[in-house]
C-alpha cells in the first residue's frame, strides 16, 4: 500500500509540471547585426613634394609632342586612394563626364578606349574619354574627334607607393598589367557604350579595388598597407600644337548603400 501511494503522488507531480508548461507563451527574436564601416578619400599629392594639389596637371616640356609617335607622360601628381569598406553594398566610381559637359562631342573611332576586346581602332565603338581639346571650356571650330580631339588617360593602381613607376599604353593586344599589386587601367567615361560600373569601380567592400572578375567580383589589390592605394596618371600625347589646351573633369563618387 505505501509503494502504491508513493507512484500515484510521483503521477500527479508529473501532470501538475506538465500543465505549468503550458500555462504560459513566450517567444524571442535572435538577432546578429552588423553596421560594418565605409570610409573612404580621394587626395591628390604632387609628386614634387607630396604636398595636396587640387589639378592633375602635365607639363609642357614634357607633353608637347609635335609627332603622330605614342608618347606616354606621368602627370606631375598623384592620388592616395585610402578605402577602409566592411560594407558590402558601399562603393566609390571614377569616371568622367565630358559628353555631357560637351554635348555636341563628335566621338574618338581611333583611339583606344580602353574596354571591350574591339575597343582598338574600330570605327563605331563611340570613345569620349580622356582629355578633350577646348579653347575656354569651348570646343574649337575645327575640332573632328579623332584628330588631335583626345588625349587618352590611364592610371595605374599601385599597392605601394613608387614615384618610379612608368606606362607605356596596352600591348598589341590592348591589355595592359593586372597583378595582384598593380592594375593599370584606362579612365572610364560614361558617354561610352561600353562603360559599366565595374570597369569604373575603385574602391567597395575590402578596400582599393583593382580589378572585377567575371565570377568572383571585386578583388582588393594585395600588399596594401593601412587600406591605402596610389595611382598614377598618364596621358599619350601626340599631334600637339602650340596653343592647345586639353581637360577634363573627373569625378569621385561615393555611394553607401
Amino acid at each position: 500500500m505505501k509503494k502504491f501511494m508513493s507512484l500515484a503522488v510521483a503521477l500527479v507531480a508529473a501532470v501538475v509540471v506538465s500543465s505549468s508548461a503550458f500555462a504560459a507563451s513566450t517567444q524571442f527574436t535572435a538577432r546578429a547585426t552588423f553596421t560594418g564601416v565605409a570610409d573612404f578619400s580621394f587626395t591628390l599629392k604632387n609628386l614634387s613634394n607630396g604636398q595636396t594639389a587640387t589639378d592633375l596637371i602635365w607639363t609642357e616640356a614634357d607633353a608637347f609632342n609635335t609627332t603622330a609617335a605614342d608618347n606616354w607622360v606621368k602627370a606631375q601628381q598623384y592620388a592616395e586612394v585610402v578605402a577602409n569598406i566592411t560594407k558590402a553594398n558601399a562603393k566609390v566610381l571614377m569616371f568622367t563626364e565630358n559628353k555631357v559637359t560637351w554635348p555636341a562631342l563628335e566621338p574618338n573611332y581611333n583611339e583606344w578606349d580602353g574596354e571591350g576586346d574591339d575597343a582598338v581602332g574600330v570605327e563605331g565603338t563611340e570613345a569620349y574619354g580622356g582629355l578633350v581639346r577646348n579653347e575656354n571650356g569651348n570646343l574649337p571650330s575645327d575640332f573632328k574627334g579623332a584628330y588631335r580631339g583626345y588625349i587618352p588617360v590611364a592610371f595605374s593602381y599601385n599597392s605601394q607607393k613608387s614615384d618610379n613607376v612608368t606606362f607605356s599604353g596596352p600591348d598589341d593586344e590592348g591589355k595592359t598589367i593586372t597583378t595582384p599589386t598593380r592594375a593599370d587601367r584606362f579612365l572610364s567615361e560614361k558617354a561610352n557604350p561600353s562603360y559599366s560600373d565595374d570597369y569604373a569601380l575603385i574602391a567597395a567592400f575590402g578596400g582599393p579595388i583593382f580589378g572585377v572578375d567575371s565570377k568572383t567580383g571585386p578583388w582588393p589589390g594585395s600588399g596594401i598597407t593601412d587600406n591605402t592605394a596610389y595611382m598614377y596618371f598618364f596621358g599619350n600625347f601626340k599631334n600637339i600644337k602650340g596653343g592647345d589646351t586639353y581637360s577634363t573633369t573627373v569625378k569621385v563618387q561615393q555611394s553607401w548603400e
